[in-house]
């Protein structure tokens, strides 16, 4: 090459973390005792969900030790990856964020629109049971380029050469795993693709916004 050292920046990038929960076995558990029998018995919201059953989203106000120890574990990943701006650069956020919560039980053929979350700064999923999703059972998360079609609009043969960019202008997805914590910004559009699993797919969704807001 003809040329000095290569500086590649890689801008605007999406966050996406992930981690499991140490105490997901119990936690899962108590969950399912608790809401698989909710999910038989009472209606639930038709929101982004097509088919499946979804609770109000209240979860977080739920006196069960599960869904609080769900709750705290969530709420520590994501202060520990908020900021606040400030003219001296970036500081540990002090901000008690608002959240809210819902579960979402998922019997085969049931899936979920793209939607993005309004309102919120970070949006995550915890995986109480992943029913066996992935492969031909489908159920996958699918996180879609806030940029659009627009890289791959020219030529849809062409790709970036630079890791962590391949996917530009398609779609990344994430397979379920019971106890998988999945943490996304609120404005990238998701979707779920539809399952076929051998037993219901349950996940917990939050949103974390400012209060007020």
């Amino acid at each position: 090459m003809a040329t000095s050292e290569l500086t590649v920046h890689k801008l605007f990038s999406t966050p996406l973390l992930l981690t499991t929960l140490d105490d997901a076995e119990n936690i899962n558990r108590e969950l399912l005792e608790y809401f698989l029998p909710k999910a038989g018995a009472e209606i639930g919201r038709q929101l982004t969900n097509l088919g499946g059953w979804q609770s109000s989203d209240n979860f977080h106000t739920l006196e069960l030790p599960a869904a609080q120890r769900l709750c705290k574990a969530v709420t520590e990943v994501v202060n520990s990856a908020t900021a606040i701006y400030t003219p001296g650069g970036l500081v540990e956020s002090t901000v008690a964020l608002r959240m809210n919560a819902w579960v979402n039980v998922n019997p085969p053929g049931a899936s979920n629109v793209a939607h993005g979350h309004a309102g919120a700064f970070w949006s995550a999923v915890y995986y109480v049971d992943d029913g066996d999703a992935g492969g031909d059972n489908g159920g996958e998360l699918f996180l879609h380029d806030p940029r659009g079609l627009l890289p791959a609009m020219h030529d849809p043969l062409l790709r970036f050469r630079i890791e962590g960019c391949i996917t530009a202008g398609y779609t990344e997805k994430v397979t379920p795993q019971s106890g998988l914590l999945v943490i996304f910004p609120s404005w990238l559009l998701h979707a779920v693709d539809p399952f076929h699993g051998t037993r219901p797919r349950v996940s917990v969704a939050f949103n974390f916004g400012t209060p007020g807001v």
